[in-house]
């Protein structure tokens, strides 16, 4: 049962990535995700760890610290404090005019390798998936690591512009699902589809519409693809078929106490149902690419690689 218990309010401005866990055991090598609503300002706190998922002490990061006091005091950089810099930007990249933001987080709790930053409201202007990454930059100014992570800025009642446009919300996606909390998945105990899962299979469905052929000059990111209705039968097409290969790879039938076990033997029904949605959604992009390569036609024949004229 879902605790009763009041939140504290100041939680609530603090945004973390949710841990994944399978059979209870956490998958902290993971790309991190965090979600957010637009026009909102959060405090993100994240744990910077290395690719075995192991933590950071971010206490004696610094290499410049061991250099020589002269060649410290040659540099221009000289009398930099090592500091923590991060870089968001769309996660489908289709156009040089959208800068990346850039961050300043801060040490939070050196040890346990954690950070927090403040996002500025021009950030979740719009709705979108972002990539992100971290970067600890040391005295010198170079950047000894970094570490990645996403963030999805989802819809929004606050935000100046509400076309729906864009990638569905993660909660829509969910409610189709069936996967909205633990509770939904009771021989699980745990959801069954994580958000940097939902992110990938996004920007999976966005990167095909705009890779696929024929090829058109209409292209689109996550803020503003135009039917986030067809583009959910897409995602969780592709959600089932992550799901298909985990539980490919992990069945093993077994007997405990005279009772055969079975509980992983999925992989077929995943996988047919979700070939059967993505091709739903091959379709539609098919279909509306020759649309819009009809309303393109402007009369003259030439090589559609070009972008010009009518594709053929």
């Amino acid at each position: 049962m879902p605790d009763p218990s009041s939140v504290d309010c100041s939680e609530q401005i603090i945004i973390r990535p949710r841990i994944t866990k399978v059979e209870n055991n956490p998958i902290l090598a993971k790309i991190p995700s965090l979600y957010t609503t637009r026009n909102v300002s959060p405090v993100i706190e994240m744990v910077l760890r290395d690719p075995e998922g192991r933590p950071i002490n971010l206490s004696n990061c610094s290499l410049a610290s061991s250099s020589s006091s002269s060649a410290s005091s040659n540099s221009s950089s000289a009398g930099l404090e090592a500091s923590i810099i991060g870089r968001l930007r769309e996660a489908v990249n289709i156009s040089d005019s959208k800068l990346p933001y850039d961050l300043e987080g801060v040490i939070w709790d050196a040890p346990s390798g954690t950070i927090r930053c403040r996002l500025q409201p021009e950030v979740t202007a719009l709705n979108g998936i972002f990539r992100g990454q971290w970067a600890f930059r040391d005295t010198d100014g170079s950047i000894l690591f970094t570490y990645p992570f996403y963030l999805f800025v989802d819809r929004g009642e606050f935000g100046l512009d509400n076309r729906p446009v864009g990638v569905p919300s993660p909660n829509d996606i969910r409610v189709f699902l069936r996967d909205s909390a633990p509770e939904d998945n009771y021989l699980l105990s745990e959801l069954e589809f994580d958000l940097t899962e939902i992110v990938e299979c996004c920007l999976r469905c966005v990167e095909h519409f705009n890779s696929a052929q024929p090829p058109i000059p209409q292209k689109f990111d996550t803020s503003n693809f135009p039917n986030p209705v067809v583009l959910l039968n897409g995602v969780m097409g592709y959600l089932y078929q992550i799901a298909a290969k985990h539980y490919r790879r992990n069945h093993l039938p077994y007997s405990a106490g005279g009772i055969q076990v079975d509980d992983k033997n999925k992989a077929n029904e995943y996988e047919q149902l979700g070939a059967m949605m993505v091709g739903e959604y091959n379709q539609w992009v098919k279909n509306k690419k020759a649309q819009f390569n009809a309303q393109n036609w402007n009369g003259t024949f030439g090589s559609g690689y070009e972008y010009g004229g009518r594709w053929r």
